[in-house]
């Protein structure tokens, strides 16, 4: 099941990763963890785990990197992992209430929506509750995931309802629509719209706030490199790992996990 994933999900990811922890003469890679982790979060956690390739000669981490929802399902699947990150609350909440990990999640990152339109936002776009005009052609995330659950947060405290034209498996899926005209506008995460170039405009609201999303780490059970999987986790909540997430676009996380 672990090869359909690298195949299939992360490839590109994946070649990055294993290209920085390609054994060589000097340090050969001896030891490896693999982390199952949101895809939301592929730049930030490349980037975190080639320093700390570099910083811990002789080891390697493999990413699995898909939908929370997916990722979640794999574990409770019996598939292996040292180290799950998770994009909300609820997926991990899954995965611990499963006892399938080793220690309570650590918060590391929080992700607010913002509005991407057409660059220059001809259609006049200011708050959430535009998208909801009539005649506007709007993309949101459906599903499991943790973009849709910001969405459904956002109208429940709102009491906006939108009618979407279309509803995508994630935010990148939001943004294509974006940028080749299919839709007005479109909810997507403020780390994914800071990546998306000038082809789009994009901007905060103010009831974004209340309904970001937590993402979380924590150590799978019965993992066979439990020291090294519980020395990587340190170093994406330490001071380094936060710098990274800061410079992406994230926001410091201020919640407590709650099972």
């Amino acid at each position: 099941m672990r090869a359909r994933f690298r195949q299939t999900v992360a490839a590109g990811a994946l070649l990055a990763v294993s290209a920085s922890g390609c054994s060589s003469p000097s340090h050969p890679a001896t030891t490896s963890i693999t982390v199952f982790a949101s895809s939301a979060m592929i730049k930030s956690l490349t980037l975190i785990g080639k320093q700390f390739e570099a910083e811990n000669p002789g080891t390697s981490v493999e990413f699995i990197f898909s939908s929370s929802s997916d990722l979640s399902a794999e574990l409770s699947n019996g598939n292996d992992a040292d180290v799950f990150v998770s994009g909300d609350h609820d997926n991990m909440a899954a995965v611990a209430n499963a006892g399938l990990i080793a220690a309570t999640p650590v918060p590391i990152a929080a992700n607010s929506l913002v509005i991407a339109t057409a660059r220059g936002n001809h259609g006049s776009f200011t708050s959430f509750a535009d998208l909801a005009r009539p005649g506007v052609r709007t993309a949101v995330c459906g599903g499991p995931g943790a973009c849709a659950s910001a969405t459904r947060q956002l109208e429940a405290r709102t009491g906006v309802r939108l009618q979407p034209l279309a509803t995508d498996t994630t935010d990148i899926d939001v943004l294509r629509d974006v940028t080749t005209g299919k839709v007005d506008a479109g909810l997507v995460f403020k780390t994914d719209a800071l990546n998306v170039g000038d082809n789009v405009s994009w901007f905060a609201f103010p009831e974004a706030t209340a309904a970001a999303v937590t993402s979380w780490i924590a150590p799978v059970k019965d993992s066979d490199q439990a020291e090294l999987a519980n020395k990587f986790i340190q170093d994406v909540t330490g001071p380094a790992g936060r710098k990274v997430f800061a410079d992406a676009g994230f926001t410091e996380p201020n919640e407590k996990f709650e099972g």
